[in-house]
């Protein structure tokens, strides 16, 4: 299969596991979920992942599932720093991808939710994906954490300016 759609079916699933398959279609906020497909569906290179899923493949992929969860968690934080840079608080920006950013298409406090929900989404997947392997999967969580975070991730990149 090639990565591309390796990677699309892992972040699809995430996406759809969030909106429904947790709690139950009927408990899930509709614009929420809406908004959750719009910020991870809007196309992109999504180089990330690939970038993970190659050096997994080139280490031997012993654990698929957990390399594609890792995958898909890698993709949804980068969506989420996304979705919270467009916010007025931020850059303002109307457009992300050549389409409406979540927070012009559902409103502050829809995008607010939906970065946060998939930040939260990462780390959820990769405690599923962890099986046989906890430990392996409690060091992703924790590079992904430190990636993600302060001092040296994603946060204190968009904190420069602030």
């Amino acid at each position: 299969m090639p990565l591309s759609f390796r990677i699309e079916a892992a972040v699809t699933e995430a996406i759809q596991l969030a909106s429904c398959g947790f709690a139950g279609p009927d408990r899930v906020p509709m614009r929420l979920a809406a908004a959750l497909d719009h910020a991870t569906m809007a196309g992109g290179a999504r180089i990330r992942p690939t970038i993970l899923l190659s050096v997994a493949m080139a280490c031997g992929d012993d654990r698929p599932e957990l390399s594609s969860a890792a995958a898909a968690a890698l993709e949804m934080i980068h969506c989420a720093s996304l979705v919270h840079d467009d916010l007025p608080a931020f850059d303002n920006a109307d457009t992300r991808r050549g389409r409406p950013s979540v927070h012009r298409a559902f409103g502050e406090p829809v995008a607010i939710l939906a970065g946060d929900s998939l930040i939260v989404l990462a780390f959820e997947l990769l405690a599923r994906a962890a099986g046989d392997q906890p430990l392996r999967a409690l060091r992703l969580v924790q590079v992904l954490a430190q990636r993600t975070g302060m001092p040296g991730g994603i946060c204190a990149g968009q904190g420069v300016g602030v």
